[in-house]
């Protein structure tokens, strides 16, 4: 055949021409027929159709599976018009983009930065910088000044001059509160100093076991020991309430598994085994005012236990109520 595109074997583009030349020719076609109109299968067309849908040289005709050939200078036109509108749409992609990027590079970032610019955590090496801490922390409180400190208890000097300090704070109207292992009650001036405090207003506990020195004013700034087992080294100091919240909720536990600190503590009752740890910190959940239900929940038991429990700190105290059993356990210093 004389308009065969056999033989030579032909490309995409050719089977493309002599399609849409069939067409042009032919006019309005079924694929199939004006692939066999030249010679070839609709598979073996099937290159050269596709040439021509992408090129926009075909569009479906008005029935069934017939294909029309649309000229040339209007599917350049169209082409044309695709590619604006795709233009357009990257236009308006990278204009969102960039709206996106100023917001958050103007917006976002900034106050990501000023959230963490409101933390502070600065390594002291220096005695005049600890001390010049000190003095801004006692400026800076509102509402409560809390520290705890294992022991042994500084020099007689380094004592009166903190007492001093804690007595105009207490004058300000400020809560202060101490934890003190209960090794610092076991001397003499070491007694005088907690009942020096207590006399002055602080509310002193004493625990048996105190994690290391913390220095904390209200939930914005704490001050802690760099390396704990070092008490001359360098010292930690925190600002945010972020990360201060997180020693304050540590020095409540401390808290509440400590006992208040009294003159005659040291001649109190002395518990006999009959009383377990978990006993002891039952009666001091109850007398920081827990429900049941939240002394369960601190234990990490059934409200059962916690009944059994009180039952068996009553009988040992013998008290008859619990209000009897707390004003007992006051008595002999358990709480």
């Amino acid at each position: 055949m004389a308009n065969s595109v056999r033989g030579g074997g032909p490309n995409a583009a050719d089977i493309g021409l002599a399609l849409y030349q069939t067409l042009r020719t032919n006019g309005s076609s079924v694929p199939a027929k004006a692939a066999a109109a030249i010679g070839l299968t609709e598979a073996e067309a099937e290159a050269g159709w596709r040439e021509l849908e992408e090129l926009g040289l075909i569009r479906p005709g008005d029935t069934g599976d017939v294909v029309d050939p649309v000229e040339p200078d209007t599917a350049l036109i169209e082409l044309l018009a695709r590619q604006r509108a795709s233009l357009r749409r990257q236009r308006d992609e990278l204009t969102s983009m960039v709206t996106a990027a100023e917001s958050l590079m103007e917006r976002y970032r900034p106050a990501v930065m000023r959230e963490n610019a409101e933390i502070e955590v600065e390594l002291v090496t220096k005695d005049h910088r600890r001390r010049q801490f000190l003095r801004d922390f006692d400026a800076t409180i509102t509402e409560s000044a809390s520290w705890m400190h294992p022991g042994p208890l500084p020099s007689s000097e380094v004592l009166a001059g903190s007492l001093t300090a804690d007595n105009a704070l207490i004058a300000r109207g400020i809560k202060v509160r101490a934890i003190y292992g209960q090794s610092i009650n076991s001397a003499p001036r070491q007694r005088k100093y907690l009942s020096d405090l207590t006399a002055a207003g602080v509310e002193v506990r004493l625990a048996p076991q105190v994690p290391f020195d913390l220095l904390m004013a209200d939930t914005h700034s704490a001050l802690v020991l760099a390396n704990p087992e070092d008490p001359s080294g360098p010292a930690v100091v925190v600002r945010g309430p972020a990360l201060v919240r997180s020693y304050v909720a540590m020095y409540e536990d401390c808290w509440l598994r400590s006992v208040p600190y009294t003159a005659n503590a040291a001649n109190g009752l002395d518990p006999d085994n009959e009383l377990t740890e978990q006993h002891r910190t039952t009666m001091r959940l109850l007398a920081n005012g827990l429900t049941d239900e939240r002394i369960a929940r601190k234990l990490g038991v059934s409200l059962r236990t916690v009944s059994r429990l009180v039952s068996e700190i009553m009988r040992y105290l013998e008290a008859e109520s619990r209000f009897q059993a707390g004003v007992l356990a006051a008595a002999h210093g358990l709480i």
